[in-house]
């Protein structure tokens, strides 16, 4: 990971990053950019009018809203109106239940830990989750910033985008990761994220300011921030477009909190905002780290170091498959999506971060940044502490992740190698089942030879109770649509089909007549390994 020093004037600085990443800048945006490729136009078409709209409508009308994304747009070489839609992305990603529910791939969840470690200083640990594998984990970075009228910053973040907004700790103790929240929430009058961040960042010193910058300001959509106080506050903050919600928090003396992707504002229903399998994905990673917590504080009996927490963030929990069942099988905190690893203490002035590509299962590879707000003495030094991680298992879940991009390309030959790799990777890991079972997803898709789709309905009977409940009611729908195809009398009762919505719309489905029923369905079906779910349009019906 490269560290950048930015020292002066702000848009001057923005304007020579610009010129710093225009030779890879755009390579990170187009990966942006494909988080709202769909496989239909016209819905392309629309996703983009409404990026459009808002640019037209909130961003561009106030200046001071993006006077700094236009000087390092002018840098990149870049209009700044496309560089605007880029950075929007994420907002259009957050509130696309709005207009399109059940379908936004961009879903992810990121992890936050925090705690007092062994000697006393509040710590930050952050994962961050997001479907830029090859891209933003290549050129990940840390930025240095010493500008005119802010505080001292160490952000981390890479090449093709200028905020420190993503993840940041500043010279007065302050610590912030950036989560994305899913709701309905869509207001045009509010502020980019990216912005927002930066403007409370420059303005705020203490949690009194920050929390009064929060009242007086508004988003776009839903997103929340997660920040540490050096006295160990904590503010845990729903930004809902123009009403915001704060939880104001105190990290113990002993033991560590953790946040990943669930709503602050527990009176708001988060499950009628999301994909139908993504509240038991968000669970699954909540139960883990909550597993690996206890685990390292039963070990240490004392509070453990910056580096302690940061192996037990991006080791996966031992569940290696036992007598061939997937019962006891909980999803990690650290996932195939996992693109930075890193703890942040502002206290000590020190960071610690994981290098190498995507996914960050923790390696020897960890790199240490020390006076983090002394520019002539920061030198990131690579420090050798730990045992690394199986390497099979860090490559099984990469190469599931480059079949989810062979699924959002719609190339099958990317999809069948990738999964059939990833399974020989995984072979001692439960992952395994779910990459064989995404394996026989794509078969469903990209095969139609009766004999082919025969075999293939025998092993979707081989996988029902392997996988876990969400998944599990998947392939029985799977093994429903091959019966009706292949004109066999169906074997499935609907009844044990768990996920109530799910057996709503494989009855819909059953309306389809069946000499077009193959064709028909697989036009409905988005795979998304990454949060182990697969998206179906008659969802939004």
């Amino acid at each position: 990971m490269d560290l950048i020093h930015l020292l002066g004037d702000i848009d001057e600085n923005f304007y020579q990053l610009g010129l710093k990443d225009k030779e890879h800048g755009k390579l990170v945006h187009h990966d942006v950019k494909m988080m709202l490729r769909t496989p239909w136009k016209p819905v392309n078409l629309v996703i983009e009018e409404v990026g459009k709209a808002i640019i037209k409508n909130s961003l561009l009308k106030n200046a001071d809203n993006f006077r700094h994304l236009k000087s390092y747009a002018e840098g990149l070489g870049t209009p700044l109106e496309e560089c605007a839609y880029t950075m929007l992305i994420p907002e259009l990603v957050s509130s696309m239940s709005k207009w399109a529910p059940g379908f936004s791939k961009g879903n992810l969840g990121c992890s936050s830990f925090m705690w007092r470690n062994d000697q006393g200083e509040v710590t930050h640990g952050r994962i961050l989750d997001f479907p830029l594998q090859g891209s933003y984990d290549r050129f990940e970075r840390a930025v240095s910033y010493d500008l005119k009228g802010m505080p001292k910053m160490l952000g981390f973040g890479s090449i093709g985008i200028p905020y420190p907004s993503i993840t940041l700790m500043t010279e007065d103790g302050i610590t912030l990761a950036l989560h994305q929240k899913f709701t309905n929430n869509l207001n045009v009058q509010g502020m980019s994220i990216f912005e927002y961040i930066f403007k409370m960042v420059q303005s705020c010193r203490d949690k009194k300011s920050v929390i009064e910058f929060i009242n007086n300001h508004q988003t776009i959509t839903t997103w929340c921030l997660y920040m540490t106080f050096a006295d160990g506050d904590v503010l845990a903050c729903d930004l809902t477009g123009a009403t915001p919600f704060i939880n104001e928090l105190v990290i113990p003396d002993s033991g560590i909190l953790y946040f990943c992707n669930h709503l602050e504002d527990k009176s708001i229903n988060q499950r009628q905002f999301l994909p139908l399998g993504f509240d038991q994905y968000n669970l699954m990673r909540e139960e883990i780290a909550s597993r690996k917590i206890i685990r390292l504080m039963d070990k240490k009996k004392s509070q453990p170091s910056d580096l302690e927490v940061l192996q037990m963030m991006s080791s996966p929990l031992d569940q290696k498959i036992k007598a061939d069942t997937f019962s006891d099988f909980k999803l990690d905190n650290i996932t195939l999506s996992s693109l930075s690893v890193m703890t942040m203490n502002p206290t000590a002035k020190k960071a610690l971060y994981l290098g190498g590509p995507a996914p960050k299962v923790f390696s020897d590879n960890v790199i240490e940044i020390k006076n983090a707000f002394e520019r002539s003495e920061q030198n990131p030094v690579k420090i050798k502490k730990g045992s690394a991680f199986d390497s099979e298992y860090h490559e099984g879940l990469h190469l599931m992740m480059e079949a989810q991009k062979g699924f959002d390309a719609h190339n099958s030959v990317q999809i069948y190698h990738n999964l059939q790799m990833a399974i020989d990777h995984l072979e001692n890991y439960p992952e395994k089942k779910i990459a064989e079972f995404y394996f026989l997803v794509a078969q469903y898709l990209y095969e139609s030879h009766t004999q082919t789709l025969a075999n293939l309905l025998n092993e979707f009977k081989k996988c029902e109770g392997n996988l876990p409940p969400y998944l599990n009611d998947h392939c029985l729908m799977f093994i429903g649509r091959l019966e009706r195809i292949l004109k066999m009398s169906p074997s499935l009762e609907e009844d044990k089909i768990e996920t109530i919505k799910l057996r709503e719309i494989y009855q819909k489905e059953l309306k389809i007549p069946r000499p077009i029923y193959h064709m028909a369905s697989k036009g409905m079906i988005i795979p998304r390994i990454d949060i182990l779910d697969i998206i179906l349009v008659l969802s939004a019906i």
